[in-house]
């Protein structure tokens, strides 16, 4: 089946970033080639090349514009209520729901990102820590009376549970994304409201 040409530049360009995205997924960074993307793509390497100018780069901008992606959707959702629980609740379930939808991307970001250059790994992480932001100034607005090193470990703590999701958790089963969502919101927060700081001894 000969695949459509794309009509403008950037069409084109989203199209090899998706299916590098499905092979960085499937096969690893260092297993998937140029060639590979190409052809998947229905191009020829030298086109392909007229697009990106190294594998490095298609994997930067993917991360970089699926990270982007990720915080601008977070704040978003956050304007919907100015309840904190109920936009913990929404920002856990909105996250849950990208990871799913782009999960080749996600897998990438979780991966790849030390196949990036130093300065390029310092940019991606740099918004991987805007989201990260957004999730513990919730956090901070829920419990204030704890200190700054809790509300961030607190919040790293949650992200971590938040970001392993896709590898088991199916949004076909009997339990819901949002269903899900709720419930992981509902148990972080009375985990929440109990927390003390356990007492040096």
């Amino acid at each position: 089946m000969v695949r459509p040409r794309a009509d403008n530049y950037q069409e084109r360009r989203t199209e090899i970033l998706d299916a590098a995205a499905a092979m960085f997924a499937e096969r690893g960074f260092d297993g998937t080639s140029i060639s590979a993307i190409a052809l998947k793509c229905g191009v020829s390497k030298a086109l392909l090349y007229h697009y990106f100018a190294s594998k490095e780069e298609i994997l930067y901008e993917m991360l970089v514009a699926h990270c982007h992606y990720l915080v601008a959707s977070a704040k978003a959702v956050l304007k919907e209520s100015d309840d904190a629980q109920t936009q913990l609740a929404c920002v856990i379930g909105e996250l849950i729901s990208l990871y799913m939808e782009s999960q080749d991307k996600h897998i990438a970001l979780m991966n790849n990102l030390k196949a990036l250059s130093p300065e390029q790994q310092k940019t991606v992480k740099e918004l991987e820590r805007k989201l990260v932001q957004i999730i513990k100034s919730i956090v901070a607005k829920l419990r204030p009376d704890l200190s700054e090193p809790l509300q961030t470990s607190l919040t790293m703590y949650l992200m971590g549970a938040i970001n392993w999701t896709y590898t088991w958790f199916k949004p076909q089963g009997a339990v819901s994304s949002e269903q899900f969502a709720q419930l992981a919101t509902t148990m972080f927060l009375d985990g929440l409201h109990k927390a003390e700081l356990p007492q040096s001894k």
